[in-house]
């Protein structure tokens, strides 16, 4: 016998067992209709030995082929061959036989090598999942404790990759500026699998995305070409570690001066491996490299839209944009952010799912600015992140949301271009936004 789930359209083949849920979306077993069509039977999705992102305990496989499901209707990925190091399979694998490839054992092999200077870099993502693993509220934002954990594990230095998203505003602001100017359409470049699908996909549309690299890129090499020679630091003993939500950052740092990724759910192991008690830990702040609030936003869908905007607005007025003068209308498959700069109205669209992505490119050229994130609601439901009831993803989603959203109405800066390390450091070293040196260490090639 045949069951297909009324909801996400899982098939169960066999007697349903009492209990039952769907392994893809944990409805019951009354979503599930007996059905006499032919179906398409999915075997498990192939993962690669040498995947940097994803790894398989084939021990615990029972080749369901809800891996494969989500990646052809979740992530619209059609193809066996490819992945986009997404890890949304992860999330959805009822058996837990898909993790992240852990590297955590690396890091506390330097960690405990007197000889290397270890820096953790946080995303901003992370402090509202890493509670998951720990009894708390989804979404509850938990930065001060996720610093004291870094800092007892051993990590020398803990910054916050919000001071790479504020560097990422700044540069993007001006490249929409040109783009502006040549009526160009310009794509997000912050996630990596969505570019990854680009590439795989839709190579028409490269051209259209920024040039600027990710956050975490652009953070890793703030620090191994400026602030490791400002302190005087042996750069050949430095370990530049990013903590993420997000799997395919271990594809993205591969090259590059970040050394190693780990995910949110590999730093709640470390915690626990280290006996460190979580709850019973006291606030910490991070270390001098630290962000705006438009920074910690960006780890939820339309985030890196309302900064770059702020950016550009300022560029522009020399005024700070206000969130009365922001237009956010929720369309059936994206947001659509606009904004009066002048006589001129930026119309932006915010997409998050590589299916939707390909419903807005139908429409691409009705917006300046097009946000993009693989994941749904953007990096908070990354597939590194503490693994979640599937049932419950909207309502965690939301909560994650507003626990980065709710850091944004706090009294301290909000804009970029106001945070003084980012002023300090165009100064002292970058000169301006789009400058040679700028273009050479903080946008690829």
């Amino acid at each position: 016998m045949i069951y297909k789930c009324q909801k996400c359209g899982f098939i169960h083949e066999g007697e349903m067992p009492d209990g039952y849920y769907c392994p893809l979306c944990h409805s019951n077993f009354s979503f599930f209709q007996l059905t006499q069509k032919e179906e398409k039977v999915y075997n498990r999705k192939t993962i690669s030995l040498d995947n940097p992102s994803i790894y398989r305990i084939d021990e615990k496989c029972i080749n369901c082929g809800v891996c494969s499901k989500t990646c052809e209707k979740i992530v619209n990925v059609k193809c066996d061959g490819d992945c986009i190091k997404c890890g949304q399979c992860i999330l959805t694998c009822p058996v837990g036989a898909l993790t992240p490839k852990y590297d955590y054992n690396k890091v506390m092999d330097y960690i405990n090598d007197p000889e290397y200077i270890v820096i953790a870099m946080t995303s901003p993502a992370v402090r509202v999942g890493i509670g998951d693993a720990f009894g708390y509220d989804p979404g509850e934002f938990l930065e001060g404790k996720m610093v004291a954990a870094l800092k007892k594990i051993g990590f020398n230095y803990v910054f916050d990759t919000t001071f790479g998203a504020d560097l990422t505003s700044m540069e993007e602001a001006y490249e929409l500026k040109e783009r502006l100017e040549k009526n160009e359409v310009m794509f997000s470049s912050c996630c990596p699998s969505w570019v990854s699908y680009a590439h795989l996909y839709h190579p028409e549309i490269i051209k259209n995305i920024s040039s600027c690299k990710s956050p975490i890129g652009m953070e890793a090499s703030i620090i191994r070409n400026y602030y490791v020679k400002e302190d005087n630091l042996d750069e050949n003993k430095i370990i530049i570690v990013a903590v993420t939500p997000c799997t395919s950052k271990k594809q993205e740092i591969i090259n590059t001066d970040c050394d190693i990724c780990m995910t949110t759910s590999e730093l709640a192991l470390m915690i626990k491996e280290n006996d460190i008690d979580f709850k019973s830990l006291d606030d910490e702040k991070f270390d001098s490299i630290n962000g705006s609030s438009s920074g910690t936003i960006y780890g939820a869908s339309g985030g890196v839209t309302l900064s770059v905007l702020r950016v550009l607005y300022n560029l522009y007025t020399n005024r700070d944009l206000t969130s009365d003068e922001v237009s956010i209308v929720k369309k059936d498959f994206y947001k659509e952010i606009k904004v009066k700069i002048n006589k001129n109205i930026i119309k932006c669209a915010v997409v998050s799912t590589m299916a939707n992505l390909e419903k807005i490119l139908e429409i691409k050229d009705n917006f300046n600015f097009i946000e993009v994130m693989n994941c749904m609601g953007g990096c908070i439901n990354g597939g590194g992140q503490v693994l979640m009831p599937q049932n419950e993803k909207e309502a965690i989603t939301k909560k994650r949301t507003k626990g980065l959203f709710n850091d944004d109405v706090n009294p301290y800066i909000k804009y970029p271009y106001k945070n003084p390390i980012i002023k300090n450091l165009y100064e002292d070293f970058l000169d301006k936004p789009g400058s040679k040196k700028a273009l050479e260490i903080l946008h690829n090639k």
